[in-house]
């Protein structure tokens, strides 16, 4: 079967106008046309009727069957180009990657090939391997969907960064629950939803709902509005090893994490599924 006509075919049956689907696939509407006829002629069979628009009980199995074989296609394109690399692909979130630097080194070394880094937070992260754009995900949230492996490595703690002045800033380990008449920056929801309902939580486990005066999306504006005395934010462990001049950054008496996991898709496996498990069990953060 003729793969373009298949997917005319399936451009038009889902505009369902000649027109608007001439358009979108840059034809002229007699070159549409003409194609879909061919098609016809190719499979033997009437797969739809012209006016009023409608598909046939051939043209409908068309579809069905049609959209699940580009898929198969595409998917089948992918593995041959994934075995011409020479990498796997690992996505993992920006605010985690200093952290795991160390982790995907003893990867690359255990492997014997280069590991692709992406920066990806964890909802792209399962999107790209549900298209096969990624081997693996380092999921710094959680993950609930059948098609996604998950499986725990380690946690990073949740810290909170104060002004360098503050009552509080010379404690080893701050009470999350002391802090709670401060005024606070909060991550935007639209930002990355998953991680700023991860930080609601670790408020309400702590028993209070923040004053939020601020939403900041980025951690160096955040660094500036704490050291200017605008509020309190919580963030992630790895934000240590940055400069944050005028601030301290304290771990909690609470003790607050987001567990990283291994994410892939099950089907079909990642390469050397058993070899990363292995090395990543090897190690050690």
């Amino acid at each position: 079967m003729n793969l373009r006509r298949l997917r005319l075919f399936l451009l038009l049956s889902e505009e369902r106008n000649f027109h608007r689907a001439a358009e979108r696939a840059y034809l002229s509407q007699p070159a549409l046309s003409q194609q879909i006829k061919a098609l016809e002629r190719e499979l033997g069979v009437r797969l739809l009727e012209r006016r009023p628009f409608r598909l046939t009980p051939a043209g409908e199995a068309l579809r069905r069957e049609g959209e699940r074989l580009l898929l198969e296609v595409e998917a089948l394109k992918e593995r041959v180009r994934r075995a011409g690399r020479e990498s796997l692909r690992f996505g993992v979130p920006e605010n985690l990657l200093p952290d795991l630097m160390p982790l995907l080194d003893h990867l690359r070394r255990g492997l014997g090939e280069a590991v692709e880094v992406l920066e990806m937070h964890t909802p792209e992260q399962v999107k790209a391997l549900k298209e096969d754009r990624l081997d693996y995900g380092l999921a710094g949230l959680k993950v609930e969907d059948p098609d996604i492996g998950a499986e725990p490595l380690f946690k990073v703690p949740i810290v909170a960064l104060l002004p360098e002045n503050h009552p509080l800033a010379q404690e080893e380990r701050v009470p999350l629950r002391a802090l709670r008449e401060e005024p606070f920056l909060l991550l935007p929801r639209e930002t990355l939803p998953p991680l700023h309902e991860a930080f609601l939580e670790v408020f309400r486990q702590a028993g209070f709902t923040p004053k939020v005066v601020r939403e900041v999306a980025r951690f160096p504006q955040a660094v500036s509005l704490v050291a200017a005395g605008v509020g309190i934010h919580l963030t992630l462990a790895p934000y240590r090893v940055y400069p944050h001049p005028g601030t301290v950054l304290k771990p909690l008496a609470e003790e607050p994490a987001l567990q990283v996991s291994l994410i892939y898709r099950k089907e079909p496996p990642p390469p050397r599924l058993a070899e990363v498990r292995g090395l990543l069990g090897s190690w050690a953060p």
